[in-house]
């Protein structure tokens, strides 16, 4: 029974392993089933990615193409920007360089702005300032010194010896006289009060402003009662009162209205530059019209007496021609009297020597002076 037993029990154990080896191979079977559909699901997505990123490069290999002018451009407006970018750098210093110079400048100016406005507070160098800008427009507007004007001409007046600062000559021995102390000093002082201000600074600006009017009102009285006209030759009524500046005139009538008016009632002119300049422009032209009346006349003058001379000289071209006229014909008598007279009876005498030279026949000239028919040559001849 035992033996049975066995046979059985290893006959059933190897059904049960044949069993067991069966479901195990079944199962890997499955597993690598299972593993290789997973596998080609991989590689399908992979192939799925490949492909996709095969068509994202190419894409991108498109874009990259169409981009490359893009790309050109780029980089030419970098290089531009480069440039630009050193010329900034450079203008920069340029004018950092500029900057420091106009900085330099200002205080320099301010410096000499400073000195001019401390001398400008005397009066006699405001005088001298005042000469120096008048002399410079009398020069300017083609005038001579010391032929079209004279300066600090000393001129006896009722109150004693004056000299007023210019005295320019007109046609016609006439002569313009010329003052350039006009006042300045409130002008300049009120300059110097600060612009933009507050409302004492304009107070302060219009009294000063009031009181260079009305010390210009005093210089034109001034002016008036030294009476230049009187003391200078072929003086009009009226004296120039000269203002070296343009925004002085305009500042003193803009403070009085009246004070131009005032002015020309005792025949004094208030001038700036550019009305000064423009008086001895005219002037400066009616010399030079006088001048070329002068020289016409001295054209005519010359005119007269080249012709006189002319008719002078005519006459004794007439007397030469009859001369040699007269002395043509006599030279021509003498040839016609040698070669018919003289000629014959020499050559009779010739016979009797073998060795003699013959005489040299000479013609008569037969060319008379040209005759003078022009008009002038006539009458030349009639007075004759």
């Amino acid at each position: 029974m035992e033996p049975l037993w066995l046979i059985l029990a290893l006959v059933v154990g190897l059904a049960v392993g044949v069993a067991i080896g069966a479901l195990a191979a079944r199962g890997r079977t499955a597993a690598a089933e299972a593993r290789t559909v997973a596998a080609e699901a991989r590689a399908d997505e992979l192939r799925d990615a490949l492909d996709s990123q095969s068509r994202r490069h190419a894409a991108d290999e498109r874009v990259l193409r169409e981009l490359a002018p893009v790309r050109h451009d780029l980089d030419r407006l970098q290089g531009t920007i480069r440039e630009l970018e050193e010329e900034r750098l450079e203008l920069h210093g340029r004018l950092s360089e500029q900057l420091r110079r106009q900085a330099q400048s200002d205080v320099e100016l301010r410096a000499a702005t400073e000195q001019l406005s401390a001398a400008m507070r005397s009066s006699t160098a405001r005088g001298s300032w005042g000469e120096a800008q008048l002399r410079n427009l009398l020069e300017s507007a083609g005038m001579l010194e010391h032929v079209d004007f004279d300066v600090q001409v000393r001129v006896a007046t009722a109150d004693g010896a004056r000299r007023p600062d210019a005295v320019v000559r007109l046609p016609g021995a006439h002569a313009l006289v010329v003052d350039a102390k006009a006042p300045m000093a409130r002008y300049l002082e009120a300059l110097r009060v600060p612009v933009p201000g507050d409302a004492d600074d304009e107070k302060r600006r219009e009294r000063l402003l009031r009181e260079h009017a009305q010390a210009l009102r005093g210089h034109v009285d001034a002016l008036r009662a030294r009476d230049y006209p009187a003391a200078v030759e072929g003086s009009p009524r009226l004296v120039v009162a000269y203002l070296p500046s343009e925004a002085a005139l305009a500042a003193a009538v803009a403070a009085d209205p009246a004070l131009l008016d005032y002015a020309y009632a005792r025949d004094v002119a208030l001038a700036s530059p550019t009305t000064l300049w423009a008086i001895l422009r005219a002037v400066a032209a009616a010399w030079q019209q006088e001048r070329l009346s002068d020289s016409v006349v001295e054209v005519l003058e010359l005119s007269n007496e080249l012709y006189r001379r002319l008719a002078t000289a005519s006459g004794h071209l007439v007397k030469l021609g009859r001369q040699l006229r007269g002395s043509v014909e006599a030279y021509d008598a003498l040839v016609g009297s040698v070669e018919t007279r003289v000629f014959p009876t020499a050559r009779k005498l010739a016979g009797f020597d073998a060795s003699a030279a013959p005489l040299p026949a000479e013609g008569p000239i037969g060319v008379t002076p040209r005759p003078l028919t022009a008009p002038e040559w006539s009458a030349a001849e009639s007075r004759d």
